[in-house]
């Protein structure tokens, strides 16, 4: 006889969320019971859409007494809890539809992998993964407890974990929902004040500890952590992430030892604990420790993926093991070898095209006729648009610009033409010398964050072919306080630009060296001229640097010599940057290694 199923949630504000979440799950229960707690949005009017049960709820601060109400309500056998901002991956469906038909023993707590799409917006390949859970018996001695992060704990009943290989893709710490919600500034006041009566809550330590990092202050979350470490427990459930975000916030402040001695420690406790070998090269690599660093990605891809109890990072004991093995090979140099790991990423994860940057970069390197070149890059692709899409951004990004207009114009004869792709033709024209078809390349709409940039390119373009009046009547057409911060930049630096053309005097950017969002600006500048061999027109466009503050332009500048093979003068600007302001990273000291 089938289990049935109520599903159990608390939603506040969550009508860009909630519909995905129950078209995800309204065929796998028998009930919908939604506690809300304040929604101003059209969040109860979606709930209903679907049959769900809604209860309102005074807001207490305390996220476990929330979800105990919509315990309260559940009238089914067993109770599935979600998110708003969840979704059931539909590839699990029939595993879940087999779970709940078959007898389940009333003691078992079924726990799901959750995993966390990471960054600005939902990749697969940038998630962690935690275990969560889900299922478990109704009316069965099950009550939430802790503020924010809440735990589920039965005291009356002897309880068995259970690991079940189903998939729940979490949203909510992508960076736009936390910026929606203030998430981190919400989840530190109600973990604060459940520290004022517990000082001593280890896991609201950890969590706030959390918090914390997510905002970048490492050192907060150190003493948060440190003290949810005291006296260290391996066998509770977030141990090996409290050990793992130790070493995190020790190498993001650049203790690196500490971070080394906290991986150690972990993998005595947690043998099978593959991210830790994972982030042990990742340090190594940083410090050149290179041999260091392969023994242990070597190590990872021994063990392969964590146990469903370890897992943090998606990929660590494959795919991001055999990348970073690749990274490696390919800044000693040893083409061949890290050809072969990166085929093996791929090989391991089809969908990890990330892979596919370094593997074009030595083709590249390797004077690969381009007919092969092609063939090599198109063999990992279905033929369609998309595929056309993605080999056109890699032949751009190894700076074969006539090649990815080639395949730009595939995707143009073939109807395919989204914005990103209009937006990466203007700039291939701007750099294979097309200025008269770069011009004319007007194709982005105004109300489109690309059409500033867009046409910043097509201005360049008019500045080059001496179209001098057509260039400031383009500036002239911006209403300056309509367009964004960052356009307004673009804007000031492209105006700046025009005066020295036109010899005219050119105005101060910034007297702030802390300002630094000119900088890229103007060093989109100097690559395009200086791929283009307006060597002219380059040290003119030079003079723009003298406009801004920032001590960091000559690295920047010998940088950009030495992509484009200028050594000396990169050398040279090097120990400028290095002799004038004391400024330098591990990639310039390589350069001047070479």
């Amino acid at each position: 006889m089938r289990n049935e199923i109520s599903l159990c949630m608390i939603v506040k504000n969550e009508e860009n969320n909630l519909a995905r979440c129950l078209n995800s799950i309204t065929d796998l229960v028998d009930e919908i019971i939604i506690v809300d707690t304040g929604s101003t949005d059209r969040t109860v009017e979606i709930a209903k859409s679907f049959g769900a049960k809604v209860y309102h709820y005074q807001w207490t601060n305390s996220f476990s007494a929330a979800r105990n109400e919509s315990l309260k309500y559940a009238t089914k056998d067993w109770i599935l809890i979600l998110d708003a901002d969840d979704e059931f991956c539909s590839e699990d469906k029939d595993l879940f539809k087999e779970l709940v038909n078959k007898p389940l023993n009333e003691n078992d707590l079924y726990f799901f992998e959750t995993l966390n799409y990471c960054g600005s917006f939902p990749d697969i390949n940038n998630i962690s993964i935690n275990l969560n859970p889900r299922l478990f018996k109704n009316n069965f001695g099950y009550t939430y407890a802790g503020t924010v992060h809440n735990q589920l704990i039965n005291t009356k009943n002897k309880i068995k974990d259970v690991n079940y290989p189903i998939r729940i893709y979490h949203y909510g710490y992508l960076d736009t929902t936390i910026k929606e919600k203030d998430k981190r500034k919400r989840n530190i006041s109600l973990l604060e004040e459940q520290l004022k009566g517990d000082p001593n809550n280890k896991y609201a330590h950890f969590n706030i500890g959390n918090e914390y990092f997510a905002l970048g202050n490492m050192w907060k979350a150190l003493e948060h952590y440190y003290k949810s470490y005291e006296d260290f427990n391996p066998s509770v459930g977030y141990g090996f992430i409290l050990i793992i975000r130790i070493l995190l916030a020790n190498h993001n402040i650049g203790q690196y030892d500490r971070a080394l001695q906290f991986a150690d420690i972990g993998l005595k406790y947690y043998p099978r604990f593959t991210d830790l070998y994972f982030f042990k090269a990742i340090i190594y690599t940083g410090l050149r420790r290179y041999t260091l660093a392969i023994k242990a990605l070597e190590k990872c891809l021994e063990l392969g993926e964590a146990p469903a109890e370890l897992k943090f990072l998606y990929g660590t004991g494959t795919f991001k093991a055999a990348y970073e093995l690749g990274n490696i090979y390919l800044k000693l140099k040893d083409y061949a070898t890290a050809f072969e790991y990166f085929i093996k990423a791929i090989k391991f994860n089809p969908n990890f095209i990330a892979a596919l940057n370094p593997i074009a970069h030595i083709l590249k390197e390797e004077n690969t006729p381009m007919d092969s070149f092609k063939k090599v890059l198109e063999s990992f692709f279905n033929n369609n648009s998309a595929s056309d899409a993605v080999i056109a951004n890699l032949f751009y990004a190894e700076s074969c610009y006539d090649t990815a207009l080639e395949y730009i114009r595939k995707c143009e004869d073939a109807g395919y033409a989204p914005e990103d792709i209009r937006f990466l033709k203007t700039k291939a024209l701007a750099k294979a010398l097309l200025y008269e078809d770069c011009i004319n390349n007007n194709t982005i709409k105004e109300d489109s964050n690309l059409y500033v940039h867009n046409s910043m390119y097509r201005l360049l373009s008019l500045l080059i072919t001496e179209k001098y009046d057509k260039a400031i009547d383009l500036i002239n057409s911006f209403d300056n306080n309509a367009l964004s911060a960052n356009d307004k930049w673009m804007l000031l630096v492209y105006t700046q630009l025009v005066n020295l053309y036109m010899k005219k005097p050119a105005q101060i950017l910034s007297e702030d060296e802390n300002e630094k969002q000119y900088t890229p600006i103007i060093f989109e500048i100097l690559e395009i001229l200086l791929i283009n061999k307006r060597f002219d027109e380059f040290e003119m466009a030079l003079e723009l640097l003298n406009l801004i503050s920032d001590k960091s332009v000559l690295l920047h500048l010998g940088k950009l010599y030495n992509k484009h093979g200028f050594k000396a003068m990169a050398k040279k600007e090097i120990i400028r940057s290095i002799k004038e302001f004391d400024i330098y990273d591990s990639e310039g000291l390589e350069i001047l290694m070479q």
